[in-house]
């Protein structure tokens, strides 16, 4: 269990120091690549372009629960909310997978 636990850190770190950049700044390939590692370690081979629409259906999870004029595209707290928001059910994606 600890070995899932670390990867379930490790994803989470992955991805927040990736949001933690300017949009132009972020390799996505580069880290969706490095989840996909860790996932094949547990025998699922998804390739970066996958991994980064599974994160994107999660992030369509929040703007779905939110009625469209109070999205607040503009506002940086707004948009950061929606990506923890992602990263959190990511991670749960992530458990599902490999247990």
């Amino acid at each position: 269990m600890t070995m899932l636990q670390d990867d379930i850190g490790e994803i989470t770190a992955i991805l927040s120091k990736t949001f933690d950049l300017a949009g132009i700044e972020r390799d996505y390939d580069d880290s969706f690549g490095k989840i996909g590692k860790i996932l094949y370690r547990y025998g699922i081979n998804y390739n970066p372009k996958e991994l980064r629409i599974v994160f994107t259906l999660c992030m369509q999870e929040f703007f779905e629960s939110i009625p469209q004029d109070q999205w607040k595209l503009n506002d940086p707290s707004f948009v950061k909310q929606s990506e923890r928001f992602a990263i959190n059910k990511f991670k749960y994606w992530f458990i599902e997978q490999v247990t």
